[in-house]
């Protein structure tokens, strides 16, 4: 398989911001009890998020639903953009994927209206994955390679979308009182709280200009096949009192947590064991950004020392969970802010429901 060069990345995040204190604090304090707000401002190693809405406008006893402020596939095409501009014409890309948990319309899927607006080729291809999660980005990246090896024209684009904010909402809507007792409860709002809405674009070519390489022999994905796997983790739709549907979580952070863990040790111990050169000069470690007790017991869990994975810890306050989109960031922000400098190398552990994932990458 060949070595995928990302040429530019882009993070598009929705432009309402509030800091953990505000939200719990302002909006949502009638709804909280003490604990609760003691353990948000305390224990999620987030400062800020991002969010499609604006929550001043937001009325908390209206129990009906309320559109984003703002629509994923606009956000899209504005990091689209961005990642094309000055590199590629649109004329360019021969591969559109896009990522996504929570589509803007339910049909036709995002890649339908990206590449009108986008003005792509009419042969160009589109993959649109539904309901991946967190640890996706290297599906597209083996999908991007497969694209250049059967020869097909064009770059690849890939759009990942994290864009939660209105499962939770509608859920909390519902919810006279938050607290520890009721942890179905205290989870929506955990998440509603962690989540930043963000739109990322990368463009993957076999061009000399990048930001980063990953050679796709690199990537190491495993899934969670345990018989109840699927249970450990779920969002459906269920009527409410008055038959309107909502966004139904059902998750048991512990397991979710523990497979988690134990899925990317696997991926780590096979990279160190596969690729022992490029792993012992791995400089810095990139984990998916799910909130500080989820990163630290991952970190912990695969021995990796706090200081290889400051950049996690720093963007997880500025901007909070991205999702599928935080190894982008990752990427993106540790040859920015150059922590990374071009030769170096740097290694990204995703995870999510799915599973887990991890590779290598060179600025």
């Amino acid at each position: 398989m060949p070595a995928i060069n990302i040429s530019n990345i882009d993070i598009n995040l929705a432009r309402y911001s509030y800091t953990i204190e505000e939200i719990v604090d302002d909006f949502f304090k009638t709804k909280l009890d003490e604990e609760v707000k003691d353990y948000c401002k305390r224990k999620l190693g987030i400062k800020k998020i991002y969010k499609s809405y604006d929550l001043s406008r937001v009325k908390l006893d209206d129990t009906g639903y309320l559109a984003p402020h703002i629509g994923l596939n606009d956000m899209y095409v504005e990091s689209a953009k961005k990642a094309l501009q000055s590199f590629r014409r649109p004329s360019d890309i021969g591969l559109l994927v896009t990522i996504n948990d929570n589509q803007q319309y339910l049909d036709p899927s995002p890649t339908v209206e990206i590449a009108i607006k986008l003005g792509l080729n009419k042969d160009v291809r589109t993959q649109n994955f539904q309901g991946m999660a967190c640890a996706s980005f290297s599906e597209a990246l083996i999908n991007a390679a497969g694209h250049f090896s059967l020869g097909y024209k064009g770059d690849a684009l890939v759009l990942i979308g994290t864009y939660y904010t209105s499962w939770f909402l509608d859920r909390i809507k519902q919810i006279d009182h938050i607290s520890m007792k009721n942890r179905k409860d205290f989870h929506n709002f955990i998440y509603f709280l962690i989540f930043s809405d963000v739109a990322a674009a990368a463009l993957l070519s076999q061009s000399d200009e990048k930001i980063a390489q990953i050679n796709t022999d690199h990537v190491c994905s495993r899934k969670d096949t345990n018989l109840d796997g699927y249970k450990k983790a779920t969002m459906s739709l269920a009527p409410d009192k008055s038959f309107r549907l909502i966004f139904d979580m059902d998750v048991n952070s512990k397991i979710l947590r523990e497979r988690a863990a134990q899925l990317s040790l696997e991926n780590f111990l096979h990279l160190k064991q596969t690729f022992p050169e490029d792993f012992e000069n791995i400089k810095l470690w990139g984990l998916h950004s799910a909130g500080k007790v989820f990163v630290d017991y991952v970190r912990e869990r695969c021995g990796i020392e706090k200081t290889k994975s400051e950049l996690t810890y720093d963007l997880m306050m500025e901007t909070g969970n991205t999702g599928a989109a935080s190894s982008l960031q990752l990427i993106n922000e540790s040859v920015k802010r150059k922590i990374l400098s071009c030769g170096e190398f740097g290694g990204i552990i995703d995870y999510g429901w799915e599973g887990a994932d991890a590779f290598i990458y060179q600025a």
